[in-house]
């Protein structure tokens, strides 16, 4: 996902600009407090850790936690746990698992946030639509996008109740994505919609096998993916990837 991508890149080419955009609030607030103090945040969530030994009982306080009445920091911190708690990190809208509170929830990845400060340095990180951020440029600038899946629109899996899914058009955003003069490139998910409305654009095929995705189910799905760019990427077949239950986050950019 976007997070992940961020990581790689800025590891990779740390002089890099990079603006990093989310319209999830909470997802924004972790980034941003990961940017002003990643190792008071990672402090945050390693003492709920200490404090809790049940995933089901932690998943349902945080999630009766009004966040228009907590700081900037509880929000950050609310957000990563539940990430690391839920399946496949699907945060409000998902299900609590103790296999993924036992497994993901690690003090590894907790070390990991305290690394973020240095890595966001300098980052641009912000909370808003994503035309905003595809209108001015060339080609010079490279855009990665991870909008909401095509398929799970009525899985309501992202943001509360799931309204990051159910009121995203997808076919505003491939019109919007068409007259980007940015040199871009996005992950959907693989649909007969979703070819369509890319036709004017470069499809390729992946095979994604995710972590637990399903609170009624403890079998992870293969889910066939999509790279769509406007440009030609160096890719002859299809790609298999295996996506870790430990990986890092899922962040969207979208």
């Amino acid at each position: 996902g976007g997070g992940s991508f961020f990581i790689y890149l800025k590891q990779k080419y740390p002089k890099l600009k990079i603006w990093i955009n989310d319209l999830n609030p909470e997802l924004y607030y972790f980034w941003k407090y990961a940017q002003i103090d990643s190792e008071k945040l990672a402090g945050e969530v390693l003492k709920i850790k200490k404090e809790t030994k049940d995933g089901q009982k932690l998943f349902t306080e945080l999630l009766k936690v009004d966040v228009q009445k907590i700081s900037e920091l509880e929000r950050a911190t609310r957000f990563f746990v539940l990430n690391r708690i839920t399946f496949s990190g699907v945060v409000e809208s998902g299900g609590d698992s103790q296999g993924a509170y036992e497994g993901r929830f690690t003090d590894s990845s907790i070390e990991r946030v305290s690394g973020l400060g240095k890595l966001l340095e300098n980052v641009k990180i912000t909370n808003i639509d994503y035309r905003e951020i595809l209108k001015d440029g060339d080609e010079s600038i490279f855009t990665f996008l991870d909008p909401p899946y095509f398929k799970a629109t009525k899985s309501r899996l992202y943001g509360k109740n799931g309204i990051l899914h159910t009121e995203f058009n997808h076919q505003e955003f491939s019109c919007a994505v068409k007259d980007c003069k940015h040199s871009w490139l996005i992950t959907y998910d693989d649909s007969t919609e979703i070819r369509e409305n890319f036709k004017f654009a470069n499809i390729y095929e992946w095979e994604l096998q995710y972590g637990m995705n399903n609170y009624k189910q403890g079998k992870a799905d293969k889910g066939n993916e999509l790279f769509i760019s406007n440009y030609s990427l160096p890719i002859k077949s299809k790609i298999k990837i295996e996506k870790e239950e430990t990986e890092l986050v899922q962040l969207s950019l979208v």
